[in-house]
């Protein structure tokens, strides 16, 4: 049997508080990951190579404009997801 996360969160062992934690860690992994995903589109040049340490800070600038885009600019996505889980739609 194949349990991800969502599956084992039990709406009715979390309180709405919790709950908005959730998904808003949710909203802000998930737009990390399209953040990742714009960057890998971009060429790369040769023309002034990247350190691993530039790498690093803009996977780390990337994490902070995710979550500072779900708690500001993405409330209305958080709230649906909140309210998906609230609603026990991804329990089985």
């Amino acid at each position: 049997m194949n349990l991800s996360p969502i599956t084992l969160l039990n709406s009715k062992d979390l309180g709405k508080d919790k709950m908005h934690t959730v998904a808003t860690q949710f909203v802000s992994i998930l737009l990390s990951k399209i953040f990742d995903k714009m960057e890998e589109s971009v060429v790369e040049s040769s023309l002034i190579p990247q350190s691993t340490s530039e790498k690093w800070y803009r996977k780390w600038l990337m994490d902070a404009y995710s979550q500072e885009a779900t708690s500001n600019q993405l409330k209305s996505l958080v709230d649906m997801v909140t309210s998906q889980l609230a609603r026990g739609a991804y329990e089985k």
